[in-house]
């Protein structure tokens, strides 16, 4: 039986003037760490095509439990070192899948 998670997270972020590698060559690292992390089902870092600026981190998990237990040994959501390459406070939506 297949696994499915029960809980898809996205954050939307923008980079500062400048930033857009650094930002995300950071989310790549965290993808890295989060994929390796107990409850997660896969994380990947995406550009949106109408809106070029936005770097977009999208990950799956198992529950919200094991999000928040990630997160909180990140040092929180985002990580503590992103702030520092963004132009504006990012914004993360959670999904339930619902089938």
């Amino acid at each position: 039986m297949a696994e499915h998670a029960g809980l898809i997270q996205v954050t939307t972020f923008r980079p500062a003037p400048g930033r857009r590698d650094e930002l995300l060559a950071l989310c790549a690292e965290t993808q890295e760490r989060a994929a390796a992390a107990d409850g997660c089902f896969g994380a990947q870092t995406c550009t949106v095509g109408d809106d070029p600026d936005a770097v977009v981190p999208i990950s799956r998990w198992r529950d919200r439990h094991r999000v928040e237990a990630f997160q909180a040994a990140e040092g929180g959501s985002p990580p503590v070192r992103v702030p520092d390459v963004l132009a504006d406070v990012p914004v993360t939506r959670q999904y339930t899948p619902v089938g």
